[in-house]
């Protein structure tokens, strides 16, 4: 019991670090516009503007200077000697200007891409950094993955809860065999099947209610403990709040699975002994 009340803490975790992961991917996903060496501000200026029209598209614009991308590289590089004397030994600054564009849907690139490529100025634009094919692929890729990590999951927790299921019943049947001779004195005596079998049921019961009391104790403390250490590997992702404002879903769901495992177990179990 205390295994099938892990697995559903965890498949619930992993649902969720996967959907923060996902959205975050998503979010890295952008459109940069570099413009040639001879292209002013006001030129950059105006098509930023000629954007603006992208309303539903497009989530933010940012307008990158010559100068602020110098002094974002050295910023990025302060601690890389060799790349700030490469930097030095070019005459000038060889950052271009650029748009960075960002979308809340990556697939609305592609039609963004598209108008700067067709428009008036693209003889401005040096270079679009996004590839459709790309982008699309490695969507896709995060897309097929996070579905793979749902059904594998429901499928692992349901091999996982017909082996509970099969354990537990031999269990059962331990303390059936060794109380044989009571059971078969309440059947003679006219008791009912489910007189019978209640006793075994409750106890599965309440063995899976300890079992979720306990596991998730130990879920609370182990993210207390370690929840600092897993958001550096998560990109922040905050496992210990997220267990908590979805304690109640989590809770309703382990106890009505320990109740299912709890009461089937039982009935397999007490199956043969029930009758006389």
């Amino acid at each position: 019991m205390g295994v099938a009340v892990f697995l559903i803490a965890f498949f619930f975790l992993a649902k969720g670090t996967a959907g923060f992961l996902m959205a975050e991917v998503q979010k890295r996903v952008d459109l940069s516009v570099y413009f040639k060496e001879n292209v002013t501000e006001d030129e950059v200026l105006q098509v930023k503007e000629d954007l603006s029209q992208f309303t539903e598209e497009i989530q933010s614009i940012d307008y990158i200077s010559k100068e602020m991308a110098n002094a974002l590289f050295q910023e990025d590089h302060k601690s890389d000697a060799l790349w700030l004397e490469a930097l030095e030994e070019v005459e000038g600054n060889p950052f271009p200007a650029s748009l960075n564009i960002r979308s809340d849907n990556p697939a609305h690139y592609a039609k963004i891409s598209n108008f700067l490529e067709a428009g008036d100025f693209s003889d401005l634009i040096g270079r679009i950094s996004y590839s459709q094919e790309k982008n699309q692929r490695a969507i896709e890729r995060l897309f097929d993955l996070n579905t793979a990590m749902k059904i594998g999951g429901i499928a692992f927790i349901f091999i996982v809860g017909i082996l509970i299921v099969l354990i537990t019943s031999n269990i059962i049947k331990l303390t059936i065999v060794a109380r044989k001779e009571e059971l078969n004195t309440m059947r003679l005596v006219g008791a009912s099947n489910w007189f019978v079998k209640g006793p075994f049921i409750a106890q599965s019961i309440l063995y899976g209610a300890f079992a979720v009391v306990v596991v998730n104790l130990l879920f609370l403390g182990g993210l207390y403990l370690f929840n600092t250490n897993i958001q550096a590997w998560l990109l922040r992702f905050d496992l210990l709040k997220y267990f908590q404002v979805n304690f109640l879903s989590i809770l309703l769901f382990q106890f009505v699975f320990v109740i299912l495992l709890g009461t089937l177990s039982s009935l397999v179990a007490v199956r043969k002994y029930s009758k006389v």
